[in-house]
C-alpha cells in the first residue's frame, strides 16, 4: 500500500511569498538578477554536493559569474570548497550549516539541485515542488519522479554522467521554463495529496486493528 509522502503544509508557497523572497536574497546579499542554486542535506558525499560544484564550474563565464551555489546542511565543507577552489569558483560556493529557514531559502533559490548518488525519498524535492521552485534531481533519488510528473523541472537519468547534468544545469538556467516549471509545480501541490500521510497512516492502523478485534470476537 503506497501512502502519500507526508510533507508540512506548511512548504507550501504562501501569499505574500514574493517580499519573503526578497527579504531571504537580501539576508543572502544576492543580486536580484543572480541564480541562487540551493543544496538541502547532510551527507554531502551521498547528495552529490562535489558534482553540483563541478556543474557550476562548467557554466559560460557571464552566467557563472551571476550565479550562486548555496548548500544548507550539518557535513564537513572544507573538502568541498577545496574542489571549488580547484575549479576557480570558490566564491561562488557558501555553505551555511545547518539553518531553520528552510521554507525562506527554497522561496530565496531558482533552482534545488539534488543531485544524490543515492536517496531513498528526497522530501526536500516535494518541498521545493510545492514552494514553486524547479528541480534538476538525479533519478536515484526516489522522489525524482514527482519532479517528472509535476513537470517541475529536470530529472537526470542513471548510469549518472557529469557532462549530461552540466549541460541540463545550463538548460535551465538558459531558458525561459523556469517560470514554467515553478507554475507546473505550483498545481502540483494544489491537487496531490501530498501532506497527508500521518492521517493515511493512523487510518490505515485503525483499520486494521479493527479487522484483528472483530477477528477475536468472531472466534
Amino acid at each position: 500500500l503506497m501512502l502519500p509522502p507526508g510533507i508540512s503544509s506548511d512548504r507550501k508557497r504562501p501569499d505574500n511569498w514574493s517580499e519573503l523572497r526578497s527579504a531571504a536574497r537580501a539576508d543572502l546579499v544576492v543580486q536580484n538578477d543572480d541564480f541562487v542554486l540551493l543544496m538541502v542535506g547532510t551527507g554531502f558525499k551521498t547528495k552529490g554536493v562535489d558534482r553540483a560544484i563541478s556543474a557550476l564550474a562548467s557554466l559560460p563565464e557571464g552566467l557563472k559569474a551571476k550565479t550562486t551555489l548555496i548548500v544548507v546542511g550539518e557535513g564537513l565543507a572544507k573538502p568541498y570548497l577545496n574542489v571549488a577552489k580547484k575549479l576557480k569558483v570558490a566564491e561562488l560556493v557558501r555553505f551555511l550549516g545547518g539553518r531553520n529557514d528552510i521554507p525562506e531559502l527554497l522561496l530565496a533559490a531558482d533552482v534545488l539541485i539534488h543531485s544524490a548518488r543515492k536517496e531513498n525519498t528526497g522530501t526536500v524535492i516535494l518541498e521545493a515542488i510545492v514552494a514553486g521552485l524547479p528541480v534538476i534531481a538525479t533519478a536515484a533519488c526516489g522522489y525524482a519522479k514527482h519532479v517528472t510528473k509535476s513537470k517541475a523541472g529536470l530529472v537526470v537519468a542513471e548510469p549518472f554522467s557529469q557532462t549530461k547534468f552540466n549541460q541540463q544545469l545550463i538548460e535551465m538556467l538558459q531558458t525561459e521554463q523556469l517560470q514554467q516549471w515553478s507554475e507546473n509545480g505550483l498545481k502540483y501541490a494544489a491537487t496531490e495529496d501530498l501532506y497527508s500521510m500521518p492521517e493515511k497512516a493512523a487510518d490505515i492502523i485503525e483499520q486494521v486493528l479493527h479487522k484483528k478485534m472483530n477477528l477475536e470476537q468472531a472466534q
